[in-house]
């Protein structure tokens, strides 16, 4: 072999090692960015499911003081109003816990201020991560504005000088409503009249009203009958805020019969109700057909909050005899404390 070739084969030997070093470190570079690329994907997932778990810890930690704070409410002096509570947890938790999410610790503390009521729960986990859930509450209500002490989906008569039906507030927390309400609205044919008979005292914003403000009384027995811890079909008395339920269309002639009755808090029936003897009620009373009354003499009948009468075919809404209606939005809410507190507005922050 000669010199030429010797030379020759001796650059191809040195090209072919310099391409496969070229080759290795490019398959170096490759295999470390793809290393990096993962390690920095499998970091940043990790990260996004640590954000996301403290989150929804933040989220269980406002519920929990959500549910603290209507038991505290629901037991306390006042269940028309959260000042209490408010009061209580200046600089005092409301709720504080630690759930183990797959093997990892994420604590959570919850605490109330200001008036509307406002909870306030910071949860933190692994790798100092954090989550903020801002929760304003208040006390349950029913949706949409009551317009009346009295509101009727059907025709309503009044009858006797002893009957007092009132709007204003009786424990001066809202706006007054109107005494008696009825439901009219002539462009769906559901045409209804008020029809006064021996001079009701009747007071309100304004005493009396007919318009189209219709309200689903069935849906608000349906939204509340499922905490129903009373079923009633006759007589009952109570001191304690309840949710009484009736299905009076299971009877013969689709009403249930009061008679001699002194209760608290929500009374639901499915059907008409009549209200006989001496009768007392402090909170709702909700019925899908009729609320007639009857009596004289010393049968008063006393309700303080709100009376909800639907309709029927057969007959009208009727009050005779001594009956006193009086609004109370204070009795309103306190029948409504066993409820959830209503979330007015809520936010979320990530730290």
């Amino acid at each position: 072999m000669n010199l030429f070739c010797v030379k020759a084969i001796n650059r191809e030997n040195g090209f072919i090692l310099m391409t496969v070093l070229i080759l290795m470190v490019t398959l170096i570079l490759v295999g470390a960015t793809t290393y990096v690329v993962s390690s920095s994907n499998l970091k940043i997932s990790g990260n996004y499911k640590t954000s996301e778990t403290v989150l929804q810890v933040a989220m269980a930690g406002a519920e929990r003081a959500r549910e603290v704070l209507r038991a505290e409410n629901a037991s306390s002096t006042d269940p028309s109003s959260l000042s209490e509570e408010i009061a209580a947890h200046i600089g005092v938790p409301l709720a504080t816990g630690t759930m183990s999410v797959a093997g990892t610790a994420y604590t959570y503390t919850a605490s109330l201020t200001g008036s509307p009521a406002l909870i306030t729960s910071v949860a933190t986990g692994p790798n100092n991560a954090t989550a903020t859930v801002k929760a304003t509450v208040q006390i349950a209500n029913l949706p949409g504005a009551p317009p009346a002490a009295l509101y009727s989906k059907d025709n309503t008569v009044l009858n006797g000088h002893s009957i007092e039906i009132s709007g204003t507030d009786h424990c001066g927390a809202v706006a007054n409503v109107s005494g008696v309400y009825v439901y009219s609205d002539p462009s769906t044919n559901n045409t209804h009249t008020l029809t006064l008979n021996g001079g009701p005292q009747l007071s309100g914003s304004p005493a009396t009203q007919i318009g189209p403000t219709s309200i689903d009384l069935q849906a608000y027995i349906n939204s509340l009958k499922g905490s129903a811890t009373v079923a009633i079909n006759a007589d009952v008395s109570g001191s304690n805020y309840v949710t009484a339920y009736s299905d009076a269309t299971q009877q013969n002639d689709g009403e249930l019969r009061l008679n001699n009755v002194t209760g608290y808090g929500i009374l639901l029936v499915k059907g008409n109700l009549q209200l006989a003897g001496t009768f007392n009620w402090h909170g709702i009373i909700i019925a899908t057909g009729v609320v007639t009354t009857s009596g004289g003499g010393n049968e008063g009948k006393n309700i303080q909050g709100q009376v909800f009468s639907g309709a029927s075919a057969l007959g009208d809404t009727t009050v005779n005899g001594s009956v006193e209606i009086d609004y109370d939005s204070c009795e309103v809410k306190k029948s409504l404390s066993s409820y959830p507190l209503t979330v007015v507005n809520w936010k979320q922050d990530y730290n």
